[in-house]
């Protein structure tokens, strides 16, 4: 089932209780009581924190919520081990819910664990040493027996760290193996830890035997024969873990805190994709079909049933770059950037609202709507799914999601219907050379010859809901046909935009130009001679297509516009370079000029339009 969407028009403070908190109530001297009993019988001041709300940006960085309780000890203090591996400079706040918190400290806790186990002998020394106080009998070099009781093994224990071969002599197979398996969605870790175990290292040992205590070398043993012998030595592992830790101060002890904490991060991401399923309804309206989803890419740390926030806009944070000093690292990891470069070297060109280049077709327009225009029309969301406006953020409130590290989602956003119609588009540039003086349109040698097909189908559809269309890919559908894949522009409530589709076939343009007059010595300019030429340029376009298009006409010369037929309306400005190719004379004396047609084009008929335009050129 789905529902109309729910938002409203708020200020971004609606955002600031993430970085402060609202006047709450204390509690009474019962139950200061009860928690300081509590915290003597847990003994715990640990916080015990869950992930509360994630606010995910398109740019790879999301503002990360967690809440947490405890009791704070006979110190005033609580903490948590959950120390994230990013946060950027300035970002990280934590506020309690009451009570006042004098400081907050971030450290390494060192932990030391020793642990005993049973391994088998790999030396004869150690043979000697886990067999000590036996009767044995000894085999020498040359053939001789000695026999006697160990009495002594002259060895010194030292601690080795533990290399993989070393553990997997401590392990059994089946935990060897599982303890090599790093699950996808583990997160990289807020401690480091490191193992040694106790070696002993020695060569002799003191044999007693009935005529004396008689000292062997431990390489001299050709057989040594011991009744029950022990094949095992204990051995002593110790496990050194140090561990990120933040310590919350409070002015009381055995008191109940509520914490929120709050960071903003790299590693998380959201991608705006679209599909576009073209279609007419019976009363010859074009209606499109629109849906958007959510592609989450998570490369920060395991998000359990938690609500996701995603945002359209970019927020300024200047010192994003720089890690803050409460996490304990040199340099601030992004995790999606190692993970995802392709995806993440896009978002400063095709993904950004930010940054978006008109390029040839493409359309945006924010005028007022004629007063026919459709109503508003509602955006079909999931009833979970809610929106709101933040100054220049727009937010999509998602419901709850579990997504582990290295894991990614679709989520489906919202589904609406919009009004579009078929646009025709025909951008001709003469690009003109100062020597030879012959122009050429659209990347060919001459406009003369000009026979490529330019002209471009675009759907130009209007946002009739209440929520902004954000950038992102568009695949454009017609039933279970494919037409294109688009780019699909940042496009306003009430406003409306462009995507093209494809190459029209059926509709050819051609561009011819000629010399209409040339006037030698028209003008100098810094002791320059400059001639005038005059030129006609002339369009032809023909619609081959069995009903009538809506065509729009856009030329651009170097030069200026003269006289222009069929209503084209002319847009003057200075001199620009890409008119040009090795452009000798002064950028003052030539105007770039700028010429647009609109006009609806019958079947089989042909749309002629002339410019007449001069330019200078030095000579």
């Amino acid at each position: 089932m789905t529902t109309s969407s729910s938002h409203s028009r708020v200020r971004f403070s609606t955002f600031l209780y993430i970085f402060g908190a609202a006047m709450w109530a204390s509690l009474g001297c019962s139950v200061n009581l009860v928690e300081r009993a509590h915290a003597a019988e847990s003994g715990g001041s640990e916080l015990d924190l869950k992930t509360e709300r994630v606010v995910v940006f398109k740019d790879g960085y999301a503002l990360i919520l967690k809440r947490g309780v405890a009791v704070t000890d006979e110190n005033g203090e609580i903490y948590t081990n959950e120390v994230p591996d990013a946060a950027v400079l300035g970002s990280f706040w934590a506020t309690p819910k009451e009570g006042r918190m004098t400081a907050l400290i971030a450290s390494r806790v060192e932990e030391k664990k020793a642990e005993e186990k049973e391994v088998s002998c790999t030396e004869t020394i150690e043979i000697l040493k886990a067999n000590l106080g036996k009767t044995c009998s000894v085999q020498l070099p040359d053939e001789s027996l000695l026999s006697g009781v160990i009495q002594e093994v002259l060895t010194q224990e030292t601690n080795a760290p533990m290399t993989d071969a070393v553990r997997a002599a401590y392990e059994s197979p089946l935990s060897s193996r599982l303890s090599s398996v790093r699950p996808i969605s583990a997160q990289p870790p807020s401690t480091s830890s490191s193992q040694s175990v106790s070696t002993i290292t020695g060569t002799h040992f003191v044999l007693r035997t009935v005529t004396g205590d008689v000292l062997l070398s431990a390489n001299e043993i050709r057989r040594l024969t011991v009744d029950e012998m022990v094949t095992k030595l204990t051995r002593t592992v110790t496990s050194t873990k140090q561990t990120k830790r933040l310590t919350f101060h409070f002015a009381e002890a055995g008191k109940r805190r509520e914490l929120l904490i709050a960071y903003f991060r790299p590693g998380l991401r959201w991608i705006p994709t679209y599909r576009i399923n073209l279609g007419e309804n019976t009363k010859k309206e074009k209606i499109a079909d629109i849906a958007m989803q959510a592609e989450l890419l998570n490369e920060a740390e395991d998000l359990i049933e938690t609500p996701i926030d995603i945002v359209v806009g970019v927020p300024n944070f200047r010192f994003r770059s720089i890690p803050s000093p409460l996490i304990l690292e040199q340099t601030l990891r992004n995790a999606l950037q190692q993970a995802a470069p392709q995806i993440m070297g896009q978002f400063r060109n095709d993904m950004s609202n930010a940054l978006f280049s008109q390029r040839a077709g493409e359309f945006r327009r924010n005028t007022p709507q004629p007063a026919n225009q459709p109503e508003s029309t509602n955006v079909q969301l999931p009833a979970e799914l809610t929106t709101a406006a933040a100054q220049e953020l727009f937010v999509y409130s998602l419901n709850k999601l579990t997504l582990r590290k290295g894991e990614r989602a679709a989520v489906p956003v919202f589904t609406t219907q919009a009004p579009y119609r078929n646009v025709y588009t025909w951008n001709v540039h003469v690009k003109r050379n100062d020597i030879a003086t012959a122009p050429s349109g659209s990347g060919v040698q001459s406009p003369l010859v000009l026979s490529k097909n330019e002209v471009w189908r675009q759907i130009e559809l209007t946002n009739t809901t209440d929520v902004p269309w954000t950038t992102g890919a568009a695949m454009i559908m017609q039933g279970n046909q494919p037409l294109a894949q688009e780019l699909l522009t940042y496009t306003s409530p009430k406003a409306i935009c462009r995507v093209p589709v494809t190459v029209a076939i059926d509709i050819r343009g051609n561009f011819a130009e000629q010399e209409t007059g040339r006037q030698l010595k028209a003008m100098t300019w810094n002791s320059h001679y400059y001639a005038k030429i005059d030129q006609r340029a002339t369009i032809a376009l023909h619609n081959h297509k069995p009903e009538a298009v809506n065509m729009e006409v856009t030329l651009r010369f170097g030069g200026r516009a003269d006289e222009v037929s069929h209503d084209g309306k002319v847009t003057l400005m200075p001199y620009r370079a890409d008119d040009w190719e090795r452009y000798r004379g002064d950028p003052a004396v030539n105007n770039s000029s700028t010429v647009f047609w609109r006009v609806a084009l019958k079947p089989d008929e042909t749309f002629q339009p002339t410019v007449d335009y001069h330019f200078y050129t030095r000579h």
